[in-house]
């Protein structure tokens, strides 16, 4: 008698419980968003910008190197999802 009145009741919850649901509304919409890790670079020069004289093609000719740089890089923050606010497209509207 008792498993009886203990299954009927759980069958009353189970019935009951979707009209019985908290019914909210939509406050705002968010999407997940890949942010890539950051970076802070310097740059430290290699090789100086400079002219030279270059024989070419039987003449004489001034060729200009520009500078060289080598850049350095140091990860300030790894890569991580945010949530990005977006309009949630409302029938009513």
């Amino acid at each position: 008698m008792k498993s009886i009145l203990t299954a009927a009741a759980a069958a009353l919850v189970l019935t009951t419980g979707s009209a019985m649901a908290w019914e909210g509304r939509t406050v705002a919409c968010f999407e997940k968003e890949w942010v890539g890790a950051t970076y802070t670079t310097r740059e430290v020069l290699h090789m100086a910008a400079m002219e030279k004289f270059e024989h070419v093609n039987g003449r004489i000719e001034l060729v200009r190197y520009p500078a060289v740089y080598r850049q350095y890089r140091t990860k300030v923050s790894d890569g991580r999802w945010i949530m990005k606010q977006v309009l949630c497209g409302c029938p009513k509207c």
